[in-house]
């Protein structure tokens, strides 16, 4: 039997609804007590914390990724970030590059590039193969950066990457502080 730990907590907040004139307070104590018995109850039938913690019952998806070394050879194709910095909801795939989506919903997508040394570099962002923006390093200056941001409404098992457009080289001196 599947159970939702979001109608769990709806029917606790029915039950201890707080008439006016009354003292809240052990109420609340007796609230939370309860609250954590159904968070416990949500973990040991396969819940996980961050499921039971979102009313609306949506999956949280996100990720972080970045190179780890540079390219001044780099001619086509999507740019592969092997450097999982996070990968909430396991949407991005290391091997392709291609974030899919594990469920419909808006998502922002960020971007930023430096160019490697004065070669210049074009990406774009990707959706089901359609550009969506471009981002540009290039420059007289050694490692000029390029960045963009696109919000996209996406369904599930859409695919989003960073494919590079023109340009030969990115640089990165390193992914962490």
């Amino acid at each position: 039997m599947k159970t939702s730990c979001g109608f769990l907590i709806a029917l606790l907040f029915n039950v201890y609804t707080i008439t006016a004139g009354k003292d809240a307070k052990p109420v609340l104590e007796e609230f939370k007590k309860d609250y954590s018995s159904i968070m416990e109850a949500c973990k040991a039938v396969g819940f996980v914390r961050d499921n039971c913690s979102t009313r609306d019952g949506n999956r949280k998806v996100a990720f972080t990724a970045a190179v780890t070394s540079p390219s001044n050879t780099w001619n086509s194709g999507n740019l592969i970030f092997n450097r999982i910095i996070s990968n909430l909801g396991n949407g991005y795939n290391r091997r392709t590059g291609v974030f899919t989506a594990p469920v419909a919903g808006t998502y922002v997508f960020y971007v930023s590039v430096n160019e490697y040394s004065k070669l210049g570099i074009g990406l774009e962002i990707v959706l089901n193969n359609v550009s969506k923006v471009r981002l540009l390093g290039y420059s007289d200056s050694v490692h000029q950066t390029g960045t963009n941001m696109v919000v996209l409404n996406l369904q599930k098992n859409d695919g989003v990457c960073v494919r590079r457009y023109w340009g030969k080289g990115y640089y990165t001196y390193s992914d962490t502080p």
